[in-house]
């Protein structure tokens, strides 16, 4: 592995646990990804856990809905570019939230109609991307049902087709959509801006029975599958090894230790870091 790889820990509430990390040994923490709440800030936790590590950072929006028109305006964003430069935040990560009804005072149309959301997707993330001075990383979303079978790949392609944005594949959304969605599992295209990618999500997930099929569901307390392991390879063959990309461990409700093990696995399936 010749390129520059970075592996971070995704945060939510009180994962401050990863601060005592190093004592684990194994620890290669080059940043912290944090789920933040744009009106609440960043909490000092985070700051101190950054600190502790020495790493990055990059934010996770949650109150947000990328499939809704009209995100890349207003004072929401200006209060996000606020905290993205008071805190020198690298990059922005979010998905278009299908699982997110919209707005408070209406609902978004369900099913979602993913070829109509992703050039919507595109220019806000773009508009963010441009008022915050940092990249948007556009993340595939986790998708439990679709009544039509759209093209995961062709939603990536043309959300992320916009300058400032890049590409944040979630490798456990990728399983389930396609196993969900598609009942299969899933096949890599080789015809793919794969360039735009700049970063992984590796979780775990669980299997629910409902109406006589088999749903996966992200499960961050769970270890990340092998088959993630393979297909993260299979993304670094296809983006190019020289091509520097940020991995992102989402075990929010874990010890250190699956961290470290996570690492390791990491290591073994892409070559020296």
């Amino acid at each position: 592995m010749t390129g520059a790889v970075t592996i971070g820990i995704a945060v939510e509430a009180a994962c401050d646990q990863y601060a005592r990390g190093e004592a684990e040994g194994g620890w290669v923490t080059g940043f912290v990804e944090y789920g933040v709440h744009t009106a609440v800030g960043i909490p000092d936790w985070v700051v101190d856990t950054r600190r502790a590590l020495g790493s990055g950072l990059t934010l996770h929006p949650l109150d947000m809905n990328m499939a809704q028109p009209e995100q890349g305006v207003g004072p929401w964003v200006e209060s996000l570019a606020s905290l993205v430069h008071e805190h020198r935040v690298s990059a922005l990560v979010s998905d278009a939230g299908f699982w997110f009804l919209g707005r408070r005072e209406g609902t978004w149309f369900r099913p979602p109609d993913m070829n109509m959301a992703a050039p919507r997707c595109g220019r806000s993330a773009a508009a963010i991307a441009a008022a915050c001075g940092v990249p948007f990383r556009v993340e595939n979303p986790p998708l439990e049902w679709l009544p039509d079978s759209p093209s995961l790949w062709s939603f990536l392609d043309k959300a992320s087709d916009h300058e400032g944005v890049q590409i944040c594949l979630d490798l456990s959304h990728v399983l389930q959509f396609e196993r969900n969605v598609h009942g299969r599992d899933p096949v890599l295209p080789r015809s793919f801006p794969w360039e735009r990618v700049a970063e992984i999500h590796l979780a775990g997930y669980v299997k629910a029975e409902y109406a006589g099929r088999t749903v996966y569901l992200d499960q961050h307390l769970t270890d990340i599958p092998a088959q993630e392991y393979e297909l993260l390879a299979q993304v670094v063959e296809l983006r190019g090894a020289e091509r520097p990309l940020d991995i992102c461990l989402e075990m929010e409700p874990r010890e250190p230790g699956a961290f470290v093990a996570a690492v390791s696995n990491i290591r073994s399936a892409i070559g020296g870091i």
